[in-house]
């Protein structure tokens, strides 16, 4: 029976600290069980602002970020405290917010923070993130759109027929669907008019694995990192 995407989680964040904490008290206090660790929520953050300056995020009072956090990159699943938590986007260093935004978390939860828009109308969002686990041959996909300027997209990937994700507007984030593992090429299309506006390389989509594929950047834009353009980030694999 395959477990659930929290519990999965959960172990994979935590487990080694369990079988630590476990062997220690084994050999020094055989008559006491392991201590229950608190309870967790776990979000990954993405900094998606293609003109924002280096950032730093805070939730609370804590900082969550080390070192300035760069456009197009992003801080892998990290443990909450769950409950009502307050986000502070800030420039680098500086005391000034550019935004603020309260969000709940819920214990046992897993959750997508996206910094989106530029940074004249800098956002944030998050979502809750529900996937299946993928077989060996298999592999769970969303997409994000958080291109300012693109409009609404539809996605195709090649080896599949119609559209994969239809409708995606600047935000918006999908479901996570089922595709076969394998090489593949997206292609992002307006639905209006049916132009092409994007396509990506050969892609190697490993088995056993949870995938986002994020359309960032300017449609404006013709040149540089701030052009529009594909990312692809693992969210999870299972071993």
């Amino acid at each position: 029976m395959n477990q659930t995407k929290n519990s999965t989680l959960r172990r994979g964040f935590l487990g080694s600290l369990i079988l630590l904490g476990a062997s220690l008290l084994t050999g020094c206090l055989d008559d006491f069980d392991a201590p229950q660790l608190p309870p967790a929520s776990y979000v990954s953050i993405y900094q998606g602002s293609p003109d924002a300056p280096a950032l730093d995020i805070f939730a609370n009072s804590n900082r969550v970020t080390s070192t300035p956090l760069q456009y197009s990159e992003v801080l892998a699943y990290s443990a909450f405290y769950p409950g009502e938590r307050n986000f502070r986007i800030s420039p680098f260093n500086s005391a000034t917010a550019l935004v603020e935004k309260q969000f709940k978390l819920s214990a046992d939860s897993v959750y997508s923070f996206f910094v989106v828009n530029e940074v004249a109308n800098l956002d944030a969002l998050i979502v809750k993130d529900v996937w299946t686990e993928p077989t060996t041959n298999q592999i769970q996909l969303r997409v994000v759109n958080l291109s300012p300027d693109a409009g609404p997209i539809n996605l195709k990937a090649s080896g599949t027929t119609g559209d994969l994700f239809t409708g995606v507007g600047f935000k918006g984030v999908s479901q996570f669907k089922e595709l076969q593992a394998g090489n593949v090429t997206f292609s992002v299309v307006n639905p209006a008019d049916g132009t092409q506006l994007l396509t990506s390389g050969n892609l190697e989509l490993k088995g056993k694995r949870v995938y986002t594929l994020i359309i960032r950047g300017k449609k404006s834009e013709t040149a540089g990192n701030k052009k529009l353009d594909l990312q692809l980030i693992t969210n999870y694999i299972y071993f």
